[in-house]
């Protein structure tokens, strides 16, 4: 059962579970789309009886948060403009990273391509050369804490050779404000800022991995916690937020 935080004519607002693809072209595989469908179809709380949804923004496969539907072309059309750049869609994001942090706050900025073999985020300090093509990726973050993995409570799950390096190792909570959205950019940029998110393998490090590893962390530890845009009909400021429901985010 998808939560749902907002429903009504035009739009359709809810919590994506990690794990849970928004759209898949599979199908044996449960997708928020199919799910939600269904849903409306047995639930008697929907006003709008229509299956009709329109994708307008995702989150990767293992990633939790907030998302919105469009149940109307018009909707549709609104909210696609608000999510491009400098438009009234903001998302704020919270994330469990590997390490510790010189300063409080900071902003990340590179230019993001895509490897169309691993079908990865390629970081590039700039688009010029080899790089042609990359978008300017901008993002801002607020560490929010930071802790060794000894004061965490789900430590000792795996013993390392060298313990007494892991135990040393710190994790840290941080804020994250989205300038851009480009393809797995959050990851994508904070591993190469050497501060992988915990429990990513397609962007971790060795490190990265154990401290997922020991710390039992499975899917991705970032969540789309905040949610803000203009309803594409009334033009009232809807804000949704949530607390990420991961395990390691219950440690800080």
């Amino acid at each position: 059962m998808i939560e749902i935080l907002h429903e009504d004519n035009d739009i359709l607002v809810c919590v994506k579970p990690a794990g849970m693809a928004v759209q898949s072209s599979s199908v044996t595989s449960e997708d928020m789309e199919t799910v939600l469908r269904s849903q409306i179809l047995r639930s008697g709380t929907f006003k709008n009886k229509s299956t009709l949804l329109h994708v307008i923004h995702r989150l990767d496969q293992p990633v939790e948060g907030i998302i919105v539907f469009a149940r109307t072309k018009k909707a549709a059309a609104s909210l696609s403009k608000q999510v491009q750049a400098d438009g009234d869609m903001s998302k704020v994001y919270r994330a469990v990273v590997y390490g510790e942090f010189a300063d409080k706050e900071g902003k990340l900025t590179d230019y993001l391509g895509k490897d169309p073999v691993t079908k990865k985020a390629i970081v590039a300090a700039d688009n010029n050369g080899n790089n042609k093509g990359f978008k300017e990726s901008i993002l801002d973050y607020k560490v929010l804490s930071t802790k060794g993995i000894t004061e965490v409570s789900t430590n000792n799950v795996v013993d390392f050779d060298d313990n007494n390096k892991m135990e040393q190792e710190k994790i840290s909570l941080v804020e994250i404000y989205l300038k851009t959205g480009r393809y797995h950019q959050i990851r994508a940029q904070f591993s190469n800022a050497g501060h992988p998110l915990l429990g990513d393998r397609r962007y971790m490090s060795e490190v990265s991995d154990e401290v997922s590893a020991r710390l039992r962390v499975r899917n991705v530890a970032l969540c789309a916690c905040r949610l803000e845009f203009k309803h594409p009909v009334t033009n009232k400021i809807m804000k949704f937020e949530i607390e990420p429901q991961g395990d390691i985010f219950k440690e800080f």
